[in-house]
């Protein structure tokens, strides 16, 4: 499948106002997402080994500083603070599966963060290297942002990329990000909704 397919997508149409929804409402539109090849699902108790197997892996981490989780007890202690992110926000980041088997086969999705100062959301997403090369992250990153933008437009969504993570960089470039030079730091930025202060 090539990466610049339109996915089908399958979420629900817009509300009538682009105001900031309740946590409830928002689970709705975010507990299970539906692609055309993955099933993007609200993490659960039981998905810390999995998380261990993507997150402990060295080749996941190649341009991750902080390198891989050293155990399963870390990838359990960042599977809690995801689910406080969900009772708190009724969206995060997205267990990912695929849809014909249910394997996990990543992570990935929108979080809500303080950036310079600001509210915004941090784009984000890790798959197994089995899953490396079919084009899921940009069917994952394409589905974050549409309702990153469609449901929680008052937040610009922020893609912070290696200037080597050549594969991210063209994902961002193709899912319509725009560079914003003067945010960088240790990473480039990509952003939707960034303006100005």
């Amino acid at each position: 499948m090539r990466h610049d397919e339109v996915y089908k997508q399958h979420f629900p149409t817009s509300q009538t106002d682009n105001s900031t929804s309740s946590a409830a409402a928002l689970v709705a539109l975010f507990n299970e997402v539906y692609t055309a090849r993955l099933v993007l699902r609200r993490p659960q108790q039981g998905d810390g080994p999995a998380m261990f197997m993507v997150h402990g892996d060295p080749a996941t981490n190649q341009y991750n500083l902080a390198g891989p989780h050293p155990d399963l007890a870390a990838s359990e202690r960042t599977l809690q603070r995801w689910l406080q992110h969900w009772e708190t926000y009724g969206f995060g980041y997205w267990t990912i599966q695929l849809a014909y088997t249910k394997e996990v086969v990543g992570f990935g999705g929108v979080k809500h963060f303080i950036w310079h100062s600001r509210d915004a959301l941090n784009l984000y997403y890790r798959f197994t290297p089995a899953a490396w090369g079919y084009g899921y992250a940009t069917e994952l990153a394409k589905t974050a942002v549409a309702l990153a933008r469609e449901y929680l437009p008052q937040w610009p969504v922020v893609a912070r990329i290696r200037a080597n993570n050549v594969a991210s960089l063209r994902i961002a470039e193709h899912i319509g990000l725009q560079r914003h030079p003067e945010l960088d730091a240790e990473h480039l930025v990509f952003a939707l909704g960034w303006t100005s202060c």
